[in-house]
C-alpha cells in the first residue's frame, strides 16, 4: 500500500489563497448569474439554448480524453441518429454523457434533490461514463480501485488502488466540513470553489481505472447546478478546460508540485467568469430581439401609422421585421441579400419600396445615413436615433 504521506498535495486542508483579482471575478460570475436568471426567455429559444449547452458539454468532456466527433455528429446523435459502425464506441462515450447530464439536471433542477457529495454519488457517476463501452473502458463502471489495481497517468503515479477507498471517503468528509453545504452556509463562491477543488482532487487520486475526468466534470456540473449555475450555462467549465486544454494539465501539473490549488482556481475562475460573459450576451442578443420585434408591431399598429389597410401594414411589418440592424445598406444591397425582402417587393415598384422606407423612418423603425439604411434597433438601448448624414 502506497504511504499516503508521500502525497503531499493530497492534504485534505484548504491550500488555497484567493487573490483579489480572482474574488474579483467570483462577485462578477454571482452578478452575471442573477442577471442571467431573471431575464425572461421564450420556452422555445430557451430550449435550444439548453440543447446546445449541453451538446456543447458533452463534446468537450470528451474530447479531452480523446473523442474526436465534431459538433455536427454530436447533434445527429442527441437527434438520435446512429453513426458508422467506426464511431460507436465514440457515439457510446458521448450519449453516456449526455444521459449523466439530463439525469443530473432532472435530479437538481426539476426535482430539487440536490444533496452532499458521498463516494455512492461519484460511483454512480462513473457508472454513467462507462456504460456499455466495453473493452473501450479500462475498468468496471462504478467501481473504485481495489489493491492490486494502480495507474500510472503520463508522468503521475496516483495512490495505490488500496488507498482509494478510504481517500474518497476522506475526501467527501473534509468537503462536508471545509464547505458547510449541508448546514445551507455556503456563499455562490465558495460553491465555484468547491466545485473546482473536488474536480482537482479527483484527478489527483484518481479513483477509477477508467473514466477519471470525465467523472470529475460530472461532479463539477453536479455541484455548479446545485449552486444555481443555469442550465443553459451548464458546458461553460467542461468546454473551457477543453478549448485550453495544454494549459488545463499545466495547471494541473502546477498544482500537484506546488501543493497549491491557487493558480488552477484563479485560471478555472478566470474561464468561468469569460464564459458566463458569453451566455450573457447571447441570452440579451436574444432579448433585444424580443423586444425589437414587439416594439416594430406596437409602432406599425398604432395610432401614428400610416396606412391603415391590411395588406400595407402586414407588407410594412414584413419589412421591418427582415430589415438589417447590424449595419447601414443601400436599398438595391437589401433587395440583392434579403430573400423575404425581394420576394416581398418582386411584385411591387421601387416607389412603392420608397414610400415604405419612408414610413419606417418617420416611425423611427428605420434610419438613414446617405443613401443607405438599417433598423433602428438603438432606440431600444436608449440611445438617440442616427440623423441623417
Amino acid at each position: 500500500m502506497t504511504e499516503i504521506s508521500t502525497y503531499k498535495h493530497i492534504a485534505f486542508t484548504k491550500r488555497w489563497e484567493l487573490a483579489s483579482e480572482t474574488a474579483y471575478m467570483l462577485g462578477q460570475c454571482s452578478a452575471i448569474i442573477q442577471a442571467i436568471a431573471i431575464m425572461p426567455l421564450k420556452p422555445q429559444y430557451r430550449q435550444e439554448l439548453l440543447k446546445l449547452s449541453l451538446r456543447k458539454g458533452a463534446q468537450a468532456t470528451t474530447a479531452i480524453e480523446g473523442n474526436t466527433l465534431s459538433e455536427d455528429d454530436i447533434c445527429r446523435i442527441d437527434e438520435g441518429e446512429k453513426l458508422p459502425p467506426s464511431k460507436q464506441y465514440m457515439q457510446t462515450e458521448v450519449e453516456n454523457i449526455l444521459a449523466a447530464f439530463n439525469a443530473i439536471r432532472k435530479e437538481v433542477v426539476l426535482d430539487g434533490k440536490s444533496t452532499v457529495i458521498t463516494p455512492e454519488l461519484i460511483e454512480r457517476f462513473n457508472a454513467y461514463v462507462g456504460k456499455n463501452l466495453g473493452d473501450h473502458f479500462q475498468s468496471v463502471p462504478g467501481k473504485f480501485r481495489v489493491s492490486g489495481h494502480n495507474v500510472v497517468v503520463g508522468t503521475y503515479r496516483p495512490p495505490d488502488g488500496a488507498a482509494v477507498r478510504e481517500l474518497m471517503v476522506r475526501l467527501c468528509d473534509w468537503m462536508k466540513k471545509e464547505f458547510q453545504y449541508a448546514a445551507g452556509k455556503q456563499s455562490f463562491a465558495e460553491q465555484v470553489l468547491q466545485a473546482i477543488v473536488f474536480h482537482v482532487y479527483i484527478a489527483w487520486i484518481h479513483p477509477f481505472g477508467d473514466g477519471n475526468g470525465r467523472t470529475a466534470r460530472l461532479i463539477e456540473f453536479y455541484i455548479l447546478l446545485r449552486a444555481g449555475l443555469p442550465d443553459i450555462a451548464s458546458h461553460i467549465l467542461s468546454n473551457f478546460y477543453n478549448e485550453t486544454r495544454e494549459e488545463y494539465y499545466r495547471q494541473l501539473d502546477t498544482a500537484t508540485r506546488e501543493n497549491s490549488l491557487s493558480s488552477f482556481i484563479k485560471y478555472a475562475v478566470t474561464g468561468f467568469r469569460d464564459g458566463l460573459v458569453d451566455v450573457l450576451n447571447i441570452v440579451q442578443a436574444n432579448l433585444l430581439e424580443t423586444s425589437w420585434h414587439n416594439f416594430i408591431y406596437e409602432m406599425i399598429d398604432s395610432k401614428k401609422a400610416a396606412g391603415k389597410s391590411k395588406a400595407i401594414v402586414k407588407r410594412r411589418r414584413s419589412l421591418a421585421l427582415n430589415f438589417p440592424t447590424d449595419k447601414f445598406y443601400t436599398l438595391d444591397e437589401v433587395m440583392n441579400t434579403v430573400a423575404p425582402i425581394t420576394r416581398e417587393y418582386a411584385r411591387h415598384s421601387p416607389v412603392t419600396l420608397r414610400r415604405d422606407i419612408a414610413e419606417l423612418e418617420r416611425l423611427e423603425i428605420i434610419v438613414s445615413s446617405g443613401p443607405k439604411f438599417k433598423g433602428n434597433m438603438e432606440i431600444l438601448k436608449g440611445l438617440m436615433p442616427m440623423r441623417k448624414g
